[in-house]
């Protein structure tokens, strides 16, 4: 890694922070395909940004609000209404989207925030988001531990998981807001877009050479950290946005990966 300016340290450690914090959660998200949730959550996380930089409050929360409701609403129909997951998101992820679009085009630094947003800026990571980061790598690591057979037994089948006493539902939705909470604080690093990368390339890599539950978390927290630390790299020395490198990294760790099998 190129010379790092004293400014960009604790932006820098956060990375790795959320790379973590989403490789951990990343087993779930792919076992349980949540690919598509993390994306509507992120989406709608952009309209909560849009909102928060109008009013002139902290985007931060605004986005975990607006991700919160989308995630809640997408696992709710999913589970409850009826409708498949696809369409909950794909009705979600554009209305979110145009929500924010239409808002930040009401703000007057539309082009600056919007593109920081979508495709992730460093200078945006502040000492409050290095410390909220590593309360939150706490939280995931705690709950993992704690809650790791039932977590097992809601991934191979929540009928017998019910049946053993888990209580499907808290945990599933519990799930749902900490894969949340991650994403949207994941956001200013990677981008709205392209933040779908983290949540679900280091699992599926590792699922490909691990099949032990504490392996297969092992390798998925090894390969995020490649990717950040391959994407962060190429980002300061070619002067591109963070979330474009480090998704860039994390697909071609994919490709690699299937390419080996042949």
């Amino acid at each position: 890694m190129p010379c790092v300016p004293d400014f960009l340290i604790v932006p820098l450690i956060t990375a790795f922070v959320v790379a973590v914090s989403l490789s951990l959660l990343s087993f779930f998200v792919v076992l349980k395909r949540w690919a598509f949730l993390s994306v509507g959550v992120s989406h709608a996380a952009f309209g909560g940004i849009a909102l928060g930089v109008l009013i002139g409050v902290s985007p931060e929360f605004t986005a975990l609000g607006f991700g919160v409701v989308a995630a809640f609403l997408i696992a709710y129909f999913k589970r409850k209404g009826g409708f498949h997951e696809d369409i909950t998101v794909g009705v979600l992820f554009s209305f979110f989207m145009a929500v924010g679009v239409v808002l930040f085009a009401l703000s007057k630094s539309y082009i600056t925030n919007a593109f920081s947003y979508l495709f992730g800026n460093l200078l945006m990571v502040s000492g409050g988001d290095f410390s909220f980061s590593v309360a939150l790598l706490l939280v995931d690591c705690l709950f993992l531990w704690l809650k790791k057979r039932e977590l097992l037994l809601l991934m191979m089948d929540e009928d017998m998981a019910y049946v053993y006493g888990v209580n499907v539902d808290f945990l599933y939705y519990a799930l749902v807001f900490l894969v949340t909470i991650n994403v949207v604080v994941a956001i200013k690093l990677v981008g709205v877009i392209l933040v779908t990368a983290l949540v679900v390339v280091p699992a599926s890599v590792a699922l490909k050479i691990a099949h032990r539950f504490w392996w297969v978390i092992f390798w998925s927290v090894f390969f995020g950290i490649v990717s950040t630390f391959s994407g962060i790299t190429a980002s300061l020395l070619w002067d591109l946005p963070p979330g474009a490198t480090i998704a860039l990294f994390c697909g071609i760790l994919f490709f690699v990966s299937v390419l080996k099998r042949y």
